[in-house]
């Protein structure tokens, strides 16, 4: 039904993953859940609902529930029956965050993957055996160990270094202070330039950790692989990945982390949480009316103030001169060359609202780490995010 129906509404790819998440509660025996996705997908659409709506209804004649199939504007009574919320209910929940696969992962606990990768020189096909391991929950964040071979991490470098490599700009505008010492090169999966390499990296990370209907949807997509070389003390300050980035992803090309995600919840504990005495409602409504100036530093830098990298919150760092700090080992998840970390920059709540816990920095390069190489891919997708 869902992908036969005629439909003449041009938001069509946004209905159909309303639709996909109705037949799925419906084969869970979740009638009471589908119909609340199905009201709230009546008042967003009133083109193609009708013809899948009967049909439904017949199928399902012992619901007596069934929302009105009349053709009501958002300002009518039928609408105004709506379950409220804080925010407007815009995608159903359990999309804009990891899927199923790693959703219960507890702290520490992970699951054994694989890729497959070609390496160019002789054609050969090769299997790269990595283990996605959950570090932090709010944001819901991942290392992938080993995801990356060395030879791989040694072939973005130099594709890199061969690109001629420019100074690292921001999307704010005449923004020179945010990002220093820091050069940056583009890499693309797709066109006449594109990597293969990249292209495999894309399909990998994709398949695995965006949810079903994020990959189905006709408006996602990935931007170019970026690729960064900091030098001593390069960094780039406390900041949000922002619209409509529903999933990041750092390759650490040569093993130098230091990525701190200050509010970050690391811990099983809903009640060991840096964020718990703190108004998170009214946090997350002022965060998100700041996003209206994009990257608002100074806002954002306020929610960072009082913490410490390694004692609060989470940071990513390399293994090498561990032994010489003083650092809780639960707020630091350990990286190697070749490891990538995955999060996700929206609330998966069904509020589509970015979540202020995805704040995180890029911490100056110490002196003897000379230079930190990563990569950042940003996974998009537009469609499910527009409020009505």
């Amino acid at each position: 039904l869902v992908g036969n129906t005629a439909c003449t509404c041009v938001r069509q790819a946004h209905c159909k993953v309303w639709w996909s998440q109705v037949f799925s509660l419906y084969e869970s025996k979740m009638r009471k859940e589908a119909i609340i996705i199905l009201a709230n997908l009546h008042l967003s659409c009133s083109f193609c609902i009708n013809p899948i709506s009967q049909q439904l209804k017949k199928a399902h004649p012992d619901i007596s529930s069934f929302p009105s199939l009349s053709l009501a504007s958002s300002s009518s009574p039928e609408a105004t029956s709506l379950p409220q919320n804080d925010h407007p209910i815009t995608v159903p929940p359990n999309i804009l965050g990891p899927p199923e696969s790693v959703r219960g992962l507890k702290i520490g606990q992970h699951v054994n993957a694989f890729r497959k990768t070609v390496v160019e020189a002789d054609e050969i096909e090769k299997v790269v055996d990595f283990t996605i391991e959950r570090v932090s929950f709010g944001p819901d964040a991942f290392v992938l160990r080993n995801f990356l071979t060395k030879s791989e991490c040694s072939e973005i470098q130099k594709i890199a270094s061969n690109s001629h490599m420019e100074q690292a700009e921001t999307i704010t505008k005449n923004d020179a202070s945010s990002r220093k010492n820091c050069q940056v090169a583009w890499i693309p999966s797709t066109g006449p330039n594109k990597s293969n390499l990249v292209q495999n990296l894309v399909a990998s990370v994709a398949n695995l950790l965006l949810s079903k209907s994020v990959l189905s949807n006709q408006s996602a997509g990935v931007e170019d692989l970026q690729v960064l070389r900091y030098g001593v003390g390069g960094e780039f300050i406390l900041h949000h990945d922002g619209e409509p980035r529903v999933m990041t992803v750092i390759y650490y090309i040569n093993g130098v982390g230091g990525t701190w995600f200050p509010l970050a919840r690391t811990s099983d504990d809903e009640d060991d949480d840096p964020c718990l005495a703190m108004d998170t409602t009214g946090i997350s409504a002022q965060f998100n009316r700041s996003r209206q100036a994009p990257q608002n530093k100074e806002q954002a830098l306020d929610l960072g103030t009082g913490y410490e990298p390694g004692k609060n919150g989470l940071l990513v760092k390399g293994t090498g001169n561990v032994a010489n700090e003083d650092l809780d080992s639960s707020h630091v998840a350990l990286i190697n060359q070749g490891d990538a970390l995955v999060f996700y920059n929206y609330c998966d709540d069904g509020s589509a609202q970015l979540d202020w816990r995805a704040l995180h920095c890029g911490l100056p390069t110490p002196e003897e780490d000379n230079e930190k190489w990563i990569a950042n891919h940003w996974f998009r997708v537009s469609d499910l995010l527009v409020n009505e």
